[in-house]
């Protein structure tokens, strides 16, 4: 699960799950709101291109993997042109390594080659653990390991084929109390603190129409599938068909309609002596029309889907506006824009423990589906003379099987003897919430050298039941700035920023009949970094980060507080 999708702002793209920005970006010219042929006719080229996009030297694990909630979808479709503007140049081999200040190692491997005229190649390897015990709890450790191979190809009259296979391996080892305070011996802490693998199989196969033609068919289909060892299965049918034409009005401008269909099976298991089964299968059927002139685009749809299980059972299929427009003004340099949606969700245990670590493996029959029965967004985007590119905006969401951690209450047989309860793990609880977002983010160019990303967000999330939206902060901040000192030699820091985050606490009274909890508001997070790259020669470039500067022991999550201050340093080579 993508945690906080009612949360939207600032972010920049990710290169593995240790490296956070991209420090050098493709330019695709003026920013410059409008409707291309992708979004007409969604359509690929028909030779594949290699997906290389780094490099990037910021590396901050945040202590197994607590991403922040800002790294989401980036709202604005800002670019620049100036002759500072970096291009990513398609390097066969780029490879990274470092180490961190405990003695953490951190390494990844990228390749991506044309083999033929049509068939590319892309291997990727990447690593990230700490080999010192992390001091703010015990016992603690994380690894992250993953590898995946794709291969895409354009030898197929008509149609572009790519497809790949991927493993990751992650393991936790955390217990959430400080053992000076509530210590326990070798053999409890096996027990009541094990260490927890997750190993996922998975792999992608997809098929593109390439063909740009007017009047000619357009078929995207996809199947993609995932095993979470003892956990999870879940496999992803797609399939959209569109046709584009000319029914009225200027040629360079045609319409299109099409159907987008979707289904997905997950069958997921709980573990050990509480072994659940939770199987359910949600589809989609999204008809749509599409419609575009030079001072307009439209996309007129509906939504049709439903789940076997999950929230809103007995609304088994449901109907949701799939609407949304925008309008183009000053020589398409501002936009208006807005839309109403909805939908449903599965919930699936892979992406929870992603997003969280620290929840308990019995979670399974808890999954339910997260159900947005009416979702609003509009706003404005612009580009001021050529050197801001600005957007605000504005999100509603009505969503009915909302999650939020809370704790997970041991029952007697997972406390260690004469010890009081460990709360260590989170479950899932659900709620009914309304949800209004308000976000703004820039990208000011302030000089050829000198670049700076920003972005805010408001949250202000109801639920019906719970007291708090529990971890979602109320406001968030963002701000990054790039320089480059010279050919050579380049800096960069980052500021994050969440306040109003409350967590739901168990009180410290043992009542095996009753447990009671109450609201605590967390520390404000206050992250700042500092870091450097320096360019030896054009295949080699050294890399250092100092992280959380201000030695900030937030808790994303309840008793697991971040590390303080890291330093990171390494190098990157592309050859």
């Amino acid at each position: 699960m993508k945690r906080h999708i009612l949360i939207t702002a600032l972010a920049l793209l990710a290169i593995s799950a240790f490296a956070q920005h991209d420090e050098q970006v493709t330019v695709e010219g003026k920013y410059r709101p409008k409707v291309n042929k992708v979004n007409k006719m969604q359509l690929t080229p028909e030779t594949p291109q290699p997906t290389y996009n780094f490099p990037s030297t910021e590396v901050t694990p945040k202590d197994a993997k607590q991403k922040f909630a800002l790294d989401l979808e980036k709202i604005a479709p800002t670019a620049f042109s100036s002759k500072n503007d970096k291009l990513v140049t398609p390097t066969e081999n780029f490879l990274m390594a470092g180490f961190g200040s405990r003695i953490s190692p951190i390494f990844l491997y990228k390749h991506n080659s044309m083999q033929t005229k049509t068939l590319g190649l892309g291997v990727g390897i990447k690593h990230n653990s700490s080999w010192l015990g992390i001091k703010n709890y015990a016992p603690s450790g994380y690894m992250n390991n993953a590898f995946d191979i794709n291969v895409t190809t354009s030898k197929f009259d008509g149609f572009q084929v790519d497809g790949g296979v991927y493993y990751k391996n992650d393991m936790y080892h955390y217990y959430g109390i400080n053992l000076a305070e509530d210590s326990l011996n070798k053999e409890q802490l096996e027990v009541y603190a094990p260490r927890v693998t997750y190993n996922k199989i998975g792999g992608h196969l997809g098929l593109t129409s390439t063909s740009t033609r007017i009047g000619e068919l357009g078929h995207a289909a996809h199947v993609d599938y995932f095993y979470l060892f003892g956990r999870e299965h879940n496999l992803d049918l797609g399939y959209a068909l569109s046709y584009a034409d000319n029914f009225w009005g200027d040629k360079s401008h045609p319409q299109k309609v099409g159907v987008d269909l979707g289904f997905q099976y997950d069958y997921c298991m709980g573990q050990g002596d509480k072994l659940f089964v939770v199987d359910r299968i949600w589809f989609k059927v999204n008809p749509f029309f599409e419609m575009s002139e030079e001072f307009y685009r439209l996309h007129l749809g509906v939504r049709l889907d439903g789940t076997t299980k999950g929230a809103d059972a007995d609304k088994f299929l449901a109907v949701r506006p799939d609407l949304s427009g925008s309008l183009f003004v000053l020589d398409k340099k501002l936009e208006f824009y807005a839309g109403l949606n909805g939908g449903r969700k599965l919930l699936r245990f892979s992406d929870v423990v992603e997003d969280n670590p620290f929840v308990t493996s019995y979670l399974s029959p808890s999954l339910l589906v997260q159900n947005v029965k009416l979702g609003f967004e509009g706003g404005v985007r612009t580009n001021i003379m050529e050197i801001v590119d600005l957007h605000l905006g504005v999100r509603y969401r009505q969503t009915a099987g909302d999650p939020f951690y809370v704790y997970h209450i041991p029952d007697p047989t997972e406390v260690p003897q004469g010890y009081d309860p460990i709360m260590n793990t989170f479950e899932l609880v659900y709620d009914e919430t309304q949800t209004v977002t308000v976000m703004a983010d820039a990208r000011v160019k302030m000089r050829n050298s000198l670049t700076a990303d920003l972005g805010f967000a408001y949250n202000g999330c109801k639920p019906t039941v719970e007291e708090y939206a529990w971890y979602r902060p109320v406001t968030e901040g963002k701000l990054k700035v790039t320089y480059d000192f010279d050919d050579k030699l380049s800096f960069n820091t980052t500021f994050l920023y969440q306040g109003g985050r409350y967590a739901k606490v168990w009180d410290g009274v043992v009542d095996w009949q009753n447990f009671n909890f109450k609201a605590e508001k967390l520390k404000d997070v206050f992250d700042l970094s500092l870091g450097a790259d320096y360019k030896v020669n054009e295949q080699i470039t050294a890399f250092a980060l100092l992280d959380n500067v201000a030695h900030q022991k937030y808790q994303m999550f309840y008793n697991y507080p971040v590390t303080g201050i890291q330093f990171f340093a390494g190098v990157k080579l592309t050859f």
